[in-house]
């Protein structure tokens, strides 16, 4: 009998629409001989079943199960395409897990403490890995730029604390530009993470774990054309190069791939995760960890496993049959 296979998508943040493209590309690269998929889309404002036609009817929350003109549906599984809260930061996890069933992505105390970038980073350090200095700003914190930057040396990053697909950040090469930037980064989260820029090149990592076996994807390199890889640059083609697989040192691309299998095992990860860096000549350094990347057709992962061997229709077949067993 063919598994109900419920993916989640949308979500409430900036990240919206790649959620629901990443879903797209899930929805139509699952074995159809293998599962009935459904597309459920999550927003405050209310949880619906998308039909093929764009009909929606809403999900019944008190066991995450639908129903059609012929029957009441409830899952056997649950393929999370959500980036952004709430499903990458615990929220959903712990929902499912009350409910007991299974999802592709990190547990509820993984995906919390990894979408808190400030956290994150403290917890990568303690393991000996190299991250840029940084300093945490809450919401209701006296901004001054001027202590800032006697912490800080420019050029520095400014960013929301919890957040992906560069939403909400700005490159400050300036003192003057500093207090704009910080606002920027508040208008998307209640804290602001403030990062020295490292000079280097930037590379990416997917790791997956399945059945016992550890899967590290091949280095993608990214060289933004603008002022650095920001929104626009991810999901316009013309705006950036990836290159998969990075024309890189053997050494480096060694180095990378080891320090994202160690972290995925130190932070408990599940799934396909993905982890950011930047290298030169002083060592690899950690910039975050996406638990739940994209998938959509620009999207980084989906290159990285084609490359490695892997067709869609396997990668995220695969996924299914983690949680699944």
């Amino acid at each position: 009998m063919k598994k109900k296979i419920a993916i989640i998508a949308g979500g409430d943040s900036g990240e919206y629409r790649i959620s629901i493209n990443s879903a797209g590309v899930v929805k139509n690269n699952l074995d159809k001989n293998k599962f009935d998929v459904y597309l459920i889309e999550i927003r405050k404002e209310g949880w619906n079943f998308i039909a093929d036609d764009g009909s929606k009817s809403p999900v019944d929350k008190n066991d995450f199960s639908i129903c059609t003109k012929d029957e009441r549906i409830t899952f056997d599984a649950v393929f999370n395409a959500i980036h952004g809260t709430p499903g990458e930061n615990g929220i959903i996890q712990g929902y499912f897990d009350m409910l007991d069933i299974p999802y592709t992505s990190c547990d509820v105390m993984t995906s919390a403490l990894t979408f808190n970038k400030h956290y994150c980073n403290k917890v990568v350090d303690s393991c000996g890995f190299l991250v840029s200095k940084s300093l945490r700003l809450l919401k209701d914190d006296a901004i001054n730029a001027e202590n800032i930057l006697t912490e800080l040396n420019l050029p520095l990053f400014v960013k929301p604390n919890a957040g992906g697909s560069s939403v909400g950040m700005t490159k400050v090469l300036a003192a003057n530009e500093l207090d704009e930037a910080i606002q920027k980064a508040f208008c998307e989260d209640d804290e602001v993470l403030i990062e020295e820029f490292i000079v280097g090149r930037e590379i990416t990592c997917g790791v997956f774990e399945f059945k016992g076996r550890m899967m590290a994807f091949p280095i993608t390199e990214i060289i933004s054309k603008k002022e650095f890889f920001d929104y626009e640059a991810k999901y316009d083609p013309s705006l950036a190069d990836e290159i998969t697989p990075a024309d890189i040192p053997e050494d480096v691309d060694t180095e990378c791939k080891a320090i994202s299998v160690d972290l995925y095992k130190k932070l408990n990860c599940k799934g396909v995760v993905r982890f950011d860096y930047i290298f030169n000549n002083d060592g690899v350094y950690f910039l975050e960890v996406n638990t739940v990347p994209g998938l959509s057709a620009e999207s980084i992962v989906p290159k990285q496993a084609k490359v490695f061997g892997l067709s869609l229709m396997d990668l995220f077949g695969m996924m299914i049959e983690n949680v699944l067993d």
